[in-house]
């Protein structure tokens, strides 16, 4: 009897242990299922059944080879030997599984064999990491990107000095393996003695500025010289205070030497143009001197001849001298004049066709004191861009304004626009704007010596524009100056 009521109790207590265990499988939150050893799903509970997108009956009976991607079907096979062959008693791979609509789902697999009843079997559970492959594949991608672009990205503590930075960082700086350690201090020896005051002095202003964009010379590990363009922003802590700054280094090195050809390119040109347009001013002005009679007509295309002359020379000393300190080598030959009638005979040259005019509005008594012939250019240059860039505005609009302190010019057309992202760029050396991805010939120092024209006259100059809706170019000059 007593033999009996153990032997009851035991069996009792089993129940109450597979109960338990069946219910402790079926409300666990991690994905997990039973297999036998030719791999066989033998049961699975509600967590791997809303991974895979199955209800319990279609997936128990079918094989894990069933689900899984062609790729990784060898690592089942190595788990199966493993397991029930070399008798190792847990082991942990990871692989990709076919969803029920057959998209992928990774997880990794941890496998512990237990015996039931003399047969041994495999408890699995599978993790989630399907999150985390999406990362390393996105962090692969940017990197490979970067690798090819010439690029790295790095965070520099503001706090310690350290930086952090992606795997392609250190070759940007010639170096052939990844170092150890990386500080603020270890960008120092590399930047050339010209450029690191100026690389030290924008650091010191980060907080200042909300970040940093400079460029600089760098004497790599290699020996090598080149140029990097390194920029950031800062970031800061729940207290709102500065604690980092991300941002990237480019190699723009390619675009200096560009610049370098494109700089003497137009030195040559320059100067080949130089001696020709001089021949042709000398014999203009002789024309002009003339004694001999003149019609009317004749007298008065000599003289815009002369001013033509005039401004092509200038344009050419200023190509000659468009580096990138430009605004310091301008020289002005101020005079008082009458700013309406130079934008009326500038507005003239424009000669109004069937589809496009050139209007002009403001004060007709407007005299200002500055350089006539660079406004002028100013003023020719935005017109021009204009008709160039915004073949289908039917009015192109000059406006003189005669503000309190200033006075402002802004030509108006209503073309494609530009988008909020080019126009701070529009004012650089040598960019040039396209209209739908149309190119336009053009060297791209227009609107940059535009701006440092204006600049050195005190005044300012700008775009308002949003695409489909046309572009205001303006540019004013301080009443200061004017007197």
């Amino acid at each position: 009897m007593q033999e009996k009521k153990e032997s009851d109790d035991f069996r009792t207590r089993f129940h109450e242990c597979d109960a338990k265990f069946n219910t402790i499988f079926d409300l666990t939150s991690v994905a997990s299922k039973i297999i036998r050893s030719d791999l066989t799903i033998l049961k699975v509970n509600k967590a791997l059944c809303e991974l895979l997108s199955y209800l319990p009956e279609e997936i128990e009976g079918t094989k894990i080879l069933d689900h899984a991607c062609e790729e990784y079907i060898a690592h089942w096979h190595r788990l199966q030997e493993e397991l029930w062959s070399k008798k190792v008693p847990h082991f942990k791979l990871q692989a990709c599984l076919y969803r029920k609509d057959r998209s992928i789902v990774w997880v990794d697999v941890t496998t512990i064999l237990y015996n039931d009843q003399g047969e041994t079997f495999g408890f699995t559970v599978l993790d989630d990491i399907s999150g985390l492959k999406k990362h390393e594949e996105s962090e692969k991608r940017l990197n490979v990107a970067l690798k090819y672009s010439d690029t790295a990205v790095w965070e520099l503590n503001l706090e310690t000095n350290e930086v952090f930075r992606s795997p392609d960082h250190d070759q940007i700086f010639g170096y052939g393996q990844r170092q150890d350690y990386w500080t603020l201090e270890s960008y120092y020896p590399h930047i050339t003695e010209q450029d690191l005051p100026g690389f030290k002095a924008a650091i010191q202003h980060i907080e200042v500025e909300g970040g940093i964009d400079v460029q600089v010379r760098l004497l790599r590990a290699d020996g090598i010289l080149q140029w990097l363009n390194m920029k950031g922003k800062t970031e800061t802590n729940e207290d709102g205070k500065t604690v980092k700054l991300i941002g990237v280094i480019n190699d723009i090195t390619k675009d200096k030497i560009a610049e370098r050809h494109k700089d003497d390119f137009i030195s040559i040109a320059s100067h080949e143009l130089k001696t020709p347009v001089t021949s042709l001013k000398a014999s203009l002005q002789l024309l002009e001197r003339s004694t001999e009679p003149h019609s009317g007509r004749n007298k008065l295309l000599v003289s815009q001849a002369n001013k033509g002359i005039n401004r092509i020379s200038l344009i050419i000393d200023d190509l000659l001298n468009a580096g990138k300190n430009y605004r310091e080598q301008l020289e002005f030959r101020k005079t008082t004049f009458n700013l309406y009638e130079l934008a009326k005979e500038i507005c003239d040259q424009f000669a109004s066709s069937e589809t496009q005019t050139v209007t002009l509005t403001g004060d007709k008594e407007l005299i200002i004191h500055a350089d006539s012939e660079r406004i002028g250019r100013v003023l020719t240059n935005l017109i021009s861009n204009a008709v160039k860039y915004a073949p289908g505005s039917a009015e192109i609009k000059v406006e003189l304004q005669d503000e309190a302190a200033f006075v402002k010019v802004s030509v108006t057309d209503k073309g494609p626009g530009i988008s909020k992202e080019k126009m701070p760029l529009l004012f650089d050396r040598y960019y040039q704007a396209d209209n739908q991805q149309i190119q336009y010939s053009g060297l791209g120092l227009g609107l940059f010596i535009c701006a440092n024209i204006i600049r050195k006259h005190d005044g300012e100059i700008g775009v308002d524009s949003e695409p489909g809706k046309g572009s205001t170019f303006w540019f004013t000059l301080p009443k200061s100056i004017l007197n």
